[in-house]
């Protein structure tokens, strides 16, 4: 009895180190799914039992993990011998799945998302616009974007750096505050305001009128800057001839001239501290802060001098 008991304890000494090492199993899942950028071997197997030897041999790397959103098949044969020759892996008994489908996670950016980034883009920087109803029409959007997963941010940048007039926006995509990517939404914005038309054919040289120029709705999503208060520019001069039904532009619109063509001016002089005043003739009207040329009725000599006011000119030696 005591021989047989010997005989055991002999064999337990020489089988239990292999025995022990044999606890050791990695099963195999047919599916996995990853976050990062490599795949390691607790992604895709169970590994019993646990502890930090076998923790150790779960952060093996086994390959590169797919793009975001996308999968990728691993051959189990091919990951067992990529393994072979770590000293984790001895007498690990290798069991489960032939082949692993491994679908790496990530954030979707549809477009539908897209545009609503866009249009609280719009909303957010209300105060550039003119105050009108805006919309984003005839919206074109890229395909639907997989990021990966974190914190998503962005910044927008219109085609157009006032935004009026812009047909694109281009998104900048950050996650976790690292660049991810851009898109670009085309569309077209309308801005429909009231705003001030010519009611008639406006000749260049006509004074606005409560008569030719009609406040109408319309479209200012491409026009730069449109007039939109009538009282601001009665009274003053259209710079060029305008056809009826044109949305009125600032630059359709001077002050009229203080100083006309023929007229007697005054004409002030000045040198450092000393002022001296003669009399001139316009030979051009002038209007407010324009140089104009002015002869000099003393002297008879040509001028050219600022328009201060009605009747007044000024040139500085």
């Amino acid at each position: 009895m005591n021989q047989l008991a010997l005989a055991i304890a002999a064999c337990w000494l020489l089988l239990g180190p292999a025995l022990a090492a044999a606890q050791v199993s990695v099963h195999f899942r047919a599916n996995a799914v990853v976050t990062g950028p490599r795949i390691v071997l607790a992604d895709i197997a169970v590994i019993h039992p646990t502890g930090d030897a076998t923790e150790a041999l779960g952060q093996l790397p086994v390959a590169s993990a797919p793009a975001p959103g996308k999968s990728k098949e691993l051959s189990v044969v091919t990951v067992i011998n990529s393994l072979r020759n770590r000293p984790e892996t001895a007498d690990v008994d290798w069991q489960g799945s032939q082949t692993i489908v491994v679908e790496r996670g990530g954030l979707t950016l549809t477009p539908e998302r897209m545009q609503e980034m866009i249009v609280a883009y719009l909303r957010e920087n209300s105060a550039m616009l003119p105050k009108a109803e805006i919309r984003l029409t005839s919206v074109r959007t890229p395909e639907a974007m997989t990021l990966p997963p974190g914190a998503l941010s962005w910044k927008i940048t219109p085609s157009r750096p006032g935004i009026v007039g812009s047909t694109s926006f281009t998104i900048a995509l950050f996650v976790d505050g690292r660049p991810a990517g851009t898109c670009t939404v085309r569309g077209r914005l309308e801005m429909v305001a009231e705003v001030l038309t010519a009611a008639t054919t406006l000749h260049k040289g006509d004074l606005v009128t409560e008569e030719n120029v009609v406040p109408q709705r319309q479209d200012i999503g491409g026009v730069d800057g449109p007039l939109l208060v009538r009282e601001e520019i009665l009274g003053k001069q259209v710079a060029r001839t305008v056809p009826p039904g044109t949305i009125l532009r600032s630059e359709h619109i001077v002050l009229p001239p203080v100083i006309k063509g023929g007229e007697l001016v005054k004409i002030f002089a000045r040198k450092g501290p000393l002022e001296l005043s003669t009399s001139g003739l316009a030979k051009t009207d002038g209007r407010m802060g324009e140089t104009i040329p002015v002869k000099n009725i003393g002297s008879n000599k040509m001028i050219h001098c600022r328009v201060n006011g009605p009747g007044v000119v000024s040139v500085e030696f």
